[in-house]
């Protein structure tokens, strides 16, 4: 842990560049398990520590939250594209009609 936080530039970096969204579940269970289910597993009890743990803590707390949110809304998301999809199929169709329509109108 010391060497990691030596760099600490490229810890802030590797943090900010961490992939969120495809936590898996294995590490996930070992954070809930260990850490985030424990009561005194807070930013104000790490800040007793260091000011570096307390900005750690409130790191793996959201990474915590926002993994068990996205479980919920990407399942969402893929049913929003698809819809937005067969949306755009049926105006595309609508245009074609409308334009038809436009035409006979014409005449």
């Amino acid at each position: 842990s010391k060497t990691l936080l030596a760099d600490w530039v490229g810890l802030l970096q590797r943090l900010k560049d961490y992939d969120r969204d495809n936590i898996p579940p294995k590490i996930m269970k070992v954070v809930r398990e260990n850490y985030t289910s424990k009561a005194d597993f807070t930013p104000a009890n790490a800040a007793k520590a260091s000011s570096a743990a307390e900005g750690l803590c409130k790191w793996i707390c959201a990474m915590d939250t926002y993994d068990e949110v996205i479980k919920e809304v990407k399942p969402k998301q893929v049913k929003l594209r698809e819809a937005e999809a067969e949306y755009a199929h049926v105006m595309k169709g609508l245009r074609a009609k409308q334009k038809e329509l436009a035409e006979v109108e014409e005449k």
